[in-house]
């Protein structure tokens, strides 16, 4: 019996073991191609991954940005940021909006504008180029050293390295948020995330859940380690050293998942590399962000199909509340949002002299992570016509509380355009016939009247009309496509 039970525990261990060997794949760590004899970290990607800031040495005996494009052959040659970025005497440390119109990074001696040590500045880029450098003030900056920021996917929440007074460690992690009336004032992390060491290279991923960051604290693997932790409920999970082989017995920081891939790089100066510090890619990545949807595209003038710099907004149709505020970029209409699981979304393009427009997204709790790629087309303002997210339910015509957005942009554009006068164009689906279909619409569109003229647009301003289900939008029958048809439309008449 003894030897019977002694078979059996085997065969239970040798399974457990197999089964776990099964599910672990062996991560390789490669170097990327442009690594230099020199310090090469803090490796950023933009949200398609086709370029990566990262701070390099390599030009001087000085820190400065640069930025790398990767193209089917691989990444190409790094090229320093231009010289208003690069003024301090140390610069680097990039952190992006996902639409790569805004970043924050840190200097050193910038410009005369600094209030420490080391502080974090904003910039934009107009036309290609990085411009508009600006100090974020005190809520951020102090007279100690503040770097390495790290921003949310839509770009309202930061978190950053400091080593003020009043921490935990030599180094802590801060955070703050983005209001309309600049950034709020930083609070530390607290002590699950920071150590009695030094905690610093926050990055945040994709989903806005996963956060990486470097620590000296006991019991790693080297120097400074890489840690990982998960926002869960209404906190961060306790940190999680990532192991070999992402950790070494050298210095081991930024780790930077890229989104909806297998793929991560982090900074390392292990021994084996081309300098210092030097930028590796881990495959497959161990610990992955959530996915997300990444919706890019071009924004476009409708008439001559020339790419438009414009504002975008994402809001979350549920709530009402207004997300993200993004931009296309000013040469080549490219813009770029990313939208988490389980929301009901809009992205809206806008720009002066044009007609706003806005597109619907359902990104479902179980979402698998995709790209979605969708042209936005903005017409002139003379004539021009654009398809409103006004939604109705089956046979109503009450507004549902999702085209509350919609309807508040509609606003917002009237009273920024006095002299324009409108039409609202109610539509149906198909079920029904075509006289009671007609009452219907022109209900539809009345209702949009009256949401607008309550809040203090002129009614004269304002036409409606019911052009019934003999305009549909997408054809078929089902239920998606219905829903798509029940729909009201702008159109400038004036």
């Amino acid at each position: 019996m003894k030897n019977k039970f002694t078979i059996v525990i085997a065969i239970i261990s040798f399974l457990l073991i197999f089964d776990a060997n099964a599910q672990t794949k062996k991560v390789e760590i490669m170097q990327v191609e442009f690594n230099s004899s020199k310090d090469d970290f803090a490796p950023t990607l933009t949200q398609n991954g086709r370029f990566m800031f990262f701070t390099s040495d390599q030009n001087s005996r000085k820190q400065k940005a640069f930025l790398v494009e990767r193209t089917s052959s691989g990444w190409g040659t790094p090229e320093e940021l231009n010289k208003e970025i690069n003024d301090g005497s140390e610069v680097g440390a990039i952190a992006l909006t996902p639409d790569g119109q805004s970043m924050i990074f840190a200097a050193y001696e910038h410009d005369k504008l600094g209030l420490g040590r080391t502080d974090l500045y904003s910039a934009r880029k107009v036309y290609g180029v990085w411009t508009d450098i600006q100090n974020l003030g005190p809520n951020v900056n102090t007279a100690y050293w503040e770097s390495q920021p790290t921003l949310s996917s839509d770009g309202n929440t930061m978190f950053f390295a400091s080593d003020r007074p009043g921490g935990y460690g030599g180094i802590d992690i801060y955070m703050c948020t983005r209001t309309k009336d600049g950034w709020t004032k930083a609070t530390n992390l607290g002590n699950v995330i920071n150590s009695a060491d030094d905690d610093l290279a926050p990055v945040l991923g994709a989903d806005n859940k996963l956060l990486s960051f470097a620590s000296n604290r006991p019991g790693g693997v080297g120097g400074f380690d890489i840690y990982i932790s998960r926002y869960q409920g209404n906190a961060f999970s306790a940190p999680k050293n990532a192991g070999e082989p992402i950790n070494s017995s050298a210095d081991d920081l930024f780790y930077n998942s890229k989104a909806n891939s297998d793929i991560a790089f982090f900074a390392s100066d292990r021994s084996g590399g081309e300098g210092g510090f030097d930028i590796y890619m881990a495959v497959p990545n161990p610990y992955e962000s959530e996915a997300v949807v990444l919706v890019q595209g071009t924004v476009k003038d409708k008439t001559n199909d020339q790419p438009l710099g414009s504002k975008v907004t994402v809001t979350d149709l549920r709530s009402g509340k207004k997300v993200a505020d993004l931009r296309s970029d000013d040469v080549t209409g490219n813009y770029y949002a990313v939208l988490q699981p389980g929301k009901s979304y809009s992205i809206t393009a806008q720009r002066p002299g044009y007609v706003f427009y806005s597109e619907r997204y359902e990104v479902p709790p179980t979402e698998k992570g995709h790209v979605e790629n969708k042209d936005i087309y903005l017409t002139p303002l003379e004539g021009g016509t654009t398809r409103l997210l006004i939604f109705f339910d089956f046979d109503k015509t009450d507004l549902q509380d999702e085209s509350i957005p919609e309807l508040e942009r509609t606003i917002e554009f009237l009273k920024e355009n006095t002299n324009v006068r409108i039409q609202l164009e109610g539509h149906t689906d198909d079920v029904g016939s075509d006289e009671y279909n007609d009452k219907l619409s022109l209900s539809r569109a009345n209702a949009a009247k009256t949401y607008l003229v309550n809040a203090g647009i002129d009614d004269k301003r304002i036409k409606t009309a019911g052009l019934g289900k003999r305009h549909p939008l997408v054809k078929g029958t089902s239920d998606e496509a219905r829903a798509t048809n029940r729909r009201v439309e702008m159109k400038i008449v004036k």
